[in-house]
């Protein structure tokens, strides 16, 4: 069984956990702003770049 490769998964659930919370924001049960949002975003971003650039130079 190959292991999954973790770039990818972060991305992916980078990509859930945000369209959760905007899902939410719709849904009223959250009051975003963009100082609110920007963060959140920018975290997510340095995450996958993050992740991406570990697994590169692990050769994974």
């Amino acid at each position: 069984m190959s292991r999954p490769d973790l770039a990818t998964l972060v991305t992916g659930l980078s990509v859930l956990a945000l369209g959760t919370v905007l899902l939410l924001d719709q849904a009223g049960q959250l009051s975003l702003d963009f100082g609110s949002l920007a963060p959140i975003v920018l975290t997510v971003v340095g995450l996958v770049l993050l992740v991406g650039g570990l697994a590169k130079r692990d050769g994974a």
